[in-house]
């Protein structure tokens, strides 16, 4: 199966009815740690579930989201469809989403101003070198199923067997995905908010509003 990414920029606010339209598209547990969390974040993590939920359905035909398990390092998946495997990531104004038959990661960051501290400790001077590297390690990491934690004590073994590769989908961002299928061709699909939230209108349930 070819590797399906599917991309979205966040361009301006969600409207009340949007929040609450993708608000009923999240797991539970999701749900309710969003709900402590800024609205920024919010929007981000409800869009990521949306484009999940939209992605299933044109790749798989599914009308629910299959319910989800966390692994041990903090790695989503499909309770029931283990030959589904996905990924998401956030980041300020743009949302990813991939499917894949095997494991896959994935990862994008806005392109912004990296702490001084940083670029020290991994003894870099360029921003877009580092945001590039960031991205194709934070992708590997969550494709082997490892947190964050593992990043700042990277070594090159740990992406032995994972071929990361950059993705180029909107300007001003960087972003990577990564699964060991390294012959796995790439299909990038980018959706508007527009789309995402007409796809959705009549397939998320909202009793969890309530």
């Amino acid at each position: 199966m070819e590797i399906q990414i599917y991309g979205m920029r966040l361009e301006r606010e969600l409207s009340d009815g949007e929040r609450e339209l993708l608000m009923g598209c999240l797991p539970y547990a999701r749900y309710q740690r969003l709900s402590r969390s800024r609205e920024s974040k919010q929007n981000q993590a409800m869009c990521a579930y949306g484009l999940l939920r939209y992605a299933l359905g044109e790749q798989y035909g599914l009308e629910e989201l299959p319910e989800i398990v966390i692994g041990r390092e903090g790695k989503p998946a499909f309770r029931e469809r283990p030959d589904i495997q996905f990924n998401l990531s956030h980041t300020s104004g743009a949302v990813l989403c991939v499917l894949h038959d095997h494991p896959v990661g994935v990862d994008i960051e806005q392109e912004r101003e990296a702490a001084r501290t940083m670029l020290q400790y991994y003894r870099m001077e360029d921003q877009g070198d580092f945001w590039r590297m960031w991205v194709r390690r934070e992708a590997t990491a969550k494709c082997q199923g490892r947190g964050i934690a593992a990043l700042p004590h990277w070594d090159s073994a740990l992406e032995a067997g994972v071929d990361c590769r950059p993705l180029e989908l909107f300007p001003g961002y960087f972003a990577a995905v990564a699964t060991p299928e390294r012959e796995a061709a790439a299909a990038c699909h980018v959706v508007t908010l527009e789309r995402l939230v007409e796809a959705l209108a009549f397939a998320c349930p909202r009793e969890r509003l309530v």
